[in-house]
């Protein structure tokens, strides 16, 4: 009998990024602490993923307009568009970060 495929062996890497932001986003939707947010399995992988991801959260962050993915899309591009008085401001963070995307042509 040949062996199963594992999910990742049969997903894109958008249906993997999708999958992946759906289950953190289940997972830790009533987590208020940063720290356990980020540290989150599905989080890591996310950021595993690297650069290969980006399209794909950036495309989520335009739908959402979730900004919690701020400091994923920083660690993945070095890039910190959020001005300081807009941080913590969800839906401002995202405005920022797809006004980014788009000057840097994602």
């Amino acid at each position: 009998m040949a062996p199963v495929p594992s999910t990742l062996e049969t997903e894109t890497i958008e249906q993997h990024v999708i999958r992946l932001l759906a289950t953190w986003r289940d997972e830790t939707q009533f987590l208020s602490s940063s720290v356990q947010i980020q540290a989150h399995p599905a989080y890591r992988e996310l950021q595993a993923l690297g650069v290969s991801a980006l399209p794909f959260l950036l495309q989520d962050l335009e739908r959402t307009s979730d900004g919690h993915l701020a400091s994923l899309l920083t660690s993945l591009t070095g890039a910190q568009p959020v001005p300081a008085e807009d941080r913590g401001r969800i839906r401002k963070v995202a405005e920022h970060w797809i006004r980014w995307a788009r000057e840097n042509r994602y």
